[in-house]
């Protein structure tokens, strides 16, 4: 998938919303035909065998129609058929399914249980993915006031459906919203787990990553360095499962400009990563250009420039010279050549580097753009001006089909 959303955005990718999380009823034995169709169906849904798995679900559909609308398993089979039409793209179907579902469990003589928690939940879920945000949250927030009461504050289902409203308010860059939510969830996992438990570590960092985005970098580098410390703890100092803690620590004192302790985590995370993988390991060249950017943000392209040419040798040993993992690296290391005065190195830089975004993103991209006007400047200081104004036009032709407003020059730009 191609990394063109906010970078916030991606930052907060640990907020990932549960799908259709309704447990399944367990089964007496001996097993009567309606588990047999369901548990075939499943199976097969799950094979990917969707023609097949629809006729087993639905013949579960007819059985449990007769067990009368409060029996669990009529909720059961209409969820899972909710399921399988999501994943064949028919998430309309899957919304009239879950609607059915909670108009049953809301026609009970007791309405307001787990279950129907379960599928509001769910058919929020489902909104999310269609990117009805409001009757989303809707949804959550009805699931979240009756888990609470039916369940508790602290049950894990409850917390799972404040962090799917945290992820919802993420999704639209509403952080302020969603902080409330994860403050929440960190909380409830100190209050059930020891100081130290691993549990504390996702909504530690989710939280933080929050705060990254919200530019409250003390408050994020407080919570990132406990939940690097609960890690180290429990792995060793030197465990490969410590690179998600240190680079999340990295990138956050990336944005705060605070280079100085940016430069010994990314350096750990090479030591880590070439011990545990091998030196000419891919994870170590994306190591390396990081490291690299940290340098030349610093105006340090002595520092950063042997470190993108090792990235560069790694992943085209490892990967071959067409990779698209291949296009950031090529590129940032053709804007070092260009920021040092040395251009006949970076005009083929340039080149390939375009071409390869080109294959592998399509010509029209954002990041073929920022390649084009990079290299226009790069032409302009070698006096081919007709040559950079043909690279400017193009760029402005692209920007133009995913942009409507006007073109904003810019200096030569790296690539993470």
């Amino acid at each position: 998938m191609h990394q063109d959303k906010k970078r916030a955005s991606n930052l907060l990718i640990l907020l990932s919303l549960a799908f259709f999380c309704l447990q399944f009823f367990g089964c007496s034995e001996p097993k009567e035909p309606w588990d047999l169709h369901t548990e075939q169906g499943r199976a097969l849904m799950e094979q990917g065998k969707f023609p097949e798995a629809e006729q087993e679900l639905k013949s579960a559909l007819t059985l449990a129609e007769q067990f009368g609308d409060q029996d669990p398993r009529l909720i059961q089979s209409l969820t899972n058929l909710a399921i399988l039409a999501n994943a064949k793209g028919q998430p309309e179907e899957a919304e009239t399914l879950l609607k059915q579902t909670v108009t049953i469990q809301e026609k009970a003589p007791k309405p307001e249980t787990a279950n129907l928690a379960a599928s509001l939940s769910n058919l929020g879920a489902l909104y999310v993915t269609q990117k009805k945000f409001d009757q989303a949250q809707q949804y959550f927030e009805r699931a979240i006031t009756i888990r609470e009461q039916v369940q508790g504050a602290d049950d894990p289902e409850t917390i799972r459906d404040i962090e799917n409203l945290a992820g919802l308010f993420v999704r639209q860059s509403q952080y302020d919203k969603a902080e409330p939510y994860l403050k929440r969830v960190l909380e409830s996992a100190e209050k059930t787990n020891a100081p130290d438990s691993p549990t504390l570590v996702e909504p530690l960092n989710n939280l933080a990553l929050l705060y990254r985005a919200q530019a409250k970098y003390d408050q994020a580098e407080t919570l990132l360095l406990r939940a690097l410390s609960i890690k180290e703890t429990q792995l060793g100092p030197s465990n490969p499962h410590l690179l998600g803690s240190l680079n999340n620590l990295a990138l956050l004192y990336s944005s705060a400009k605070q280079f100085d302790k940016a430069t010994p985590l990314l350096e750990r995370m090479i030591a880590i990563t070439e011990e545990g993988f091998g030196k000419d390991h891919p994870r170590v060249a994306i190591t390396l250009n990081q490291l690299a950017e940290i340098h030349r943000l610093q105006g340090q392209p002595e520092h950063a420039i042997p470190l993108v040419q090792r990235a560069i040798s790694i992943i085209e040993k490892a990967e071959g010279p067409e990779h698209s993992g291949l296009t950031g690296p090529l590129n940032n290391l053709a804007v070092l050549f260009l920021s040092t005065g040395r251009y006949e190195e970076a005009d083929p830089l340039f080149q390939r580097s375009i071409t390869l975004t080109e294959q592998s993103m399509g010509k029209t991209h954002f990041r073929v753009e920022r390649g084009l006007r990079n290299y226009a400047k790069l032409l302009r200081e070698m006096g081919r001006t007709e040559e950079a104004q043909a690279q400017e036009s193009r760029a402005d032709d692209i920007l133009a089909k995913n942009n409507p407003s006007p073109p904003v020059s810019e200096e030569g730009r790296s690539e993470k």
